[in-house]
């Protein structure tokens, strides 16, 4: 699927909303099945009226045609249901997120670090490797949490504040640190995935300064559909 960037604002709220509320509504009436391709193919069409008829303010007007160009690329493939339904917790996860934290952003990782190391994850921030070698890092641990050097070097500031992008890499399934993070005050967006020889994955998560994400995020197990 062709990737798109959205400006996470209250207009295109307002536009998913309205998509979905119209989309249920006829689901519940039976005028569209709950298949994939029957949800697109209505969210396409409501799309391209909602822009006709200008229902919804020009700041979003960039947003609403990247989801038309979308439709008309990808067609049956563009599953706009999905993409819908993901934008929405999005907002969910970041309306009920609190803004006004009492304790540092350092703290407040090393703490849900500290959670998910008793629940059975290996910690390595940083990890110690030899890059000489030429050889990339293989994590020994069935559930394990690490980063580079290169991402950890001056990630906190003296006053214990998140100054740069830091990526993490979860080795295992992933949902336990993103609900755990989560409730610390971070929000994970989703970065690469990769499989090793041993048949181990890598999930790439990125943590942004404040939250101010760029790019999907990874949804909370209370947020999910």
């Amino acid at each position: 699927m062709k990737e798109l960037q959205f400006n996470k604002s209250a207009e295109l709220y307002n536009l998913i909303l309205g998509g979905l509320i119209a989309l249920t509504s006829e689901q519940h009436i039976g005028k569209v099945t709950y298949r994939s391709v029957s949800e697109n193919i209505f969210l396409g069409k409501w799309l391209k009226r909602a822009k006709k008829q200008k229902r919804y303010p020009r700041s979003i007007s960039t947003e609403i045609d990247n989801l038309i160009e979308l439709y008309a690329i990808e067609g049956r493939g563009a599953d706009l249901a999905a993409l819908f339904y993901q934008i929405f917790s999005e907002f969910n996860m970041l309306k009920n997120m609190s803004q006004d934290f009492e304790l540092s952003p350092k703290t407040r990782f090393d703490r849900a670090m500290s959670e998910l190391a008793k629940e059975g994850w290996h910690i390595s921030l940083p990890i110690t490797h030899d890059r000489q070698t030429g050889k990339p890092y293989r994590p020994k641990n069935e559930k394990e949490i690490f980063t580079t050097k290169w991402y950890w070097d001056d990630a906190f500031n003296a006053k214990k504040e998140l100054t740069k992008l830091v990526s993490i890499f979860v080795v295992s399934i992933p949902q336990d640190v993103v609900d755990c993070l989560y409730q610390h005050g971070f929000i994970l967006i989703k970065g690469l995935t990769s499989i090793d020889d041993d048949g181990k994955c890598y999930y790439q998560y990125k943590i942004f300064p404040n939250n101010k994400c760029l790019g999907d995020a990874a949804i909370p197990t209370k947020y999910q559909n």
